[in-house]
């Protein structure tokens, strides 16, 4: 499954997911969308068959033929372990569900 992480998630955490992890992650900043519209960041998100990772469900409501990955920042710890936390509960997560069905997910 491959992955977009959205703007309020640390950019090495994509970097992390490729680099260790070996999973095909992106973050919205590293594909010139930093600041884009939600609609943009969806119409990137379908045509690269990526799953969006993000905290903003509610932006994203709109867009029915999504896999969202629900992350909430608050069950991760802040700074700079935050990146780590955040691979840990992906990698798991997109071991389990090799082909993902389209709606909201929420990984433990």
């Amino acid at each position: 499954m491959k992955l977009l992480l959205d703007e309020m998630f640390p950019q090495a955490a994509a970097a992390v997911l490729r680099d260790e992890h070996g999973h095909d992650a992106v973050h919205v900043g590293e594909a010139g969308l930093h600041g884009a519209d939600d609609a943009v960041v969806a119409t990137f998100a379908r045509s690269e068959h990526r799953a969006v990772v993000t905290e903003n469900i509610s932006d994203y409501a709109s867009e029915p033929d999504l896999v969202l990955v629900c992350v909430l920042k608050r069950k991760l710890p802040a700074g700079g372990p935050q990146a780590r936390a955040l691979t840990d509960v992906l990698d798991g997560w997109v071991q389990d569900n090799p082909d993902p069905y389209v709606g909201q997910h929420w990984p433990t």
